[in-house]
């Protein structure tokens, strides 16, 4: 995967994320998160265009730790919905790093096998 690939999915995220949470903050929904909907949207990315499973494995443990670690840090300071925001934007980010990491990784490792 070209790394500006993933850069372009990883601003769609952050905008999701931000646009997301706005709404939901405009709303008043702190019950309600945007997370599930671009994991989802990553989800379809990966079935239609990248079919790296290992990529796809060590993105999906990376992506949440960083989400669940982030929400506790900044919560108390920044309030709900930034921190959310923030957290999922980031968690996007290392997860499609790891996916381009791993997928890089894996395509030399075929290309030199082969």
């Amino acid at each position: 995967m070209p790394w500006s690939e993933a850069a372009l999915v990883i601003a769609v995220c952050w905008a999701v994320s931000g646009l997301g949470y706005g709404v939901l903050a405009a709303l008043d929904e702190p019950q309600l998160s945007v997370a599930p909907l671009i994991g989802l949207g990553l989800a379809q990315w990966f079935f239609a265009r990248h079919r790296c499973w290992r990529a796809a494995v060590a993105a999906s443990l990376a992506g949440p730790v960083v989400l669940f670690g982030l929400v506790d840090v900044l919560r108390p300071d920044l309030g709900r919905y930034v921190a959310d925001a923030l957290a999922t934007g980031a968690a996007a980010t290392v997860a499609l790093t790891v996916f381009a990491l791993v997928g890089r990784a894996g395509g030399r490792h075929h290309d030199a096998a082969g």
